[in-house]
């Protein structure tokens, strides 16, 4: 009998708790079962690198695996032996952002399970809505963030960026449809008359 996503992901919280207090709030549920089978020094060494700015969780999990005894250095990329191995790097999405993310498809999407909207944060498709989920948790956890030249900054990206999504679900009628279906707050009127 296969095991349901549910028991899946009980077992990976259950993993999750047992890891070490400087490694469990970075490792995401999608990677924990992985960390949990390093080795005690290997976590150590994990744990080193991402508080050292280790960009790319899955990589330097799969390093450890393959060589257990590998130094920060090596999974930070600044030895030479990693010089030699340059893969582009990918962001690891924390299971803060993931439970954000979660929260905001379903408001999206209210009719959405929650065991659906947490599968949904983990698929190919919305690794860069995670991204920036997780940039602007902390973008706003910032001690810069009341700075007027960070706000000012900050608001005329956010702007620009609206006007650009908005271009983008002006071409996407069935995005128009899902915004009006949405507890959004905000939805522009021009989309509520023609899907309403």
């Amino acid at each position: 009998m296969s095991e349901t996503y549910q028991s899946k992901r009980k077992r990976w919280k259950r993993l999750q708790a047992e890891l070490p207090d400087t490694l469990r709030p970075h490792v995401s549920l999608r990677n924990v079962e992985a960390v949990s089978k390093l080795t005690p020094d290997a976590q150590a060494t994990l744990a080193e690198a991402i508080e050292a700015g280790l960009k790319s969780l899955p990589q330097a999990i799969k390093a450890l695996q393959e060589n257990p005894a590998l130094c920060v250095s090596d999974l930070l990329g600044t030895s030479p032996a990693a010089a030699q191995k340059t893969e582009p790097a990918e962001p690891d999405i924390s299971p803060e952002t993931r439970e954000e993310l979660a929260d905001l498809i379903q408001l999206c999407y209210p009719d959405m399970l929650r065991l659906s909207a947490e599968a949904l944060t983990e698929a190919e498709a919305m690794q860069v809505v995670g991204y920036l989920t997780g940039s602007f948790l902390q973008v706003f956890a910032s001690r810069h963030i009341r700075s007027d030249f960070v706000l000012v900054v900050l608001f005329a990206l956010l702007r620009d960026a609206q006007e650009r999504i908005e271009a983008l679900i002006d071409d996407t009628p069935s995005a128009q449809s899902a915004l009006t279906q949405s507890d959004l707050p905000y939805i522009p009127t021009k989309w509520r008359r023609t899907h309403a």
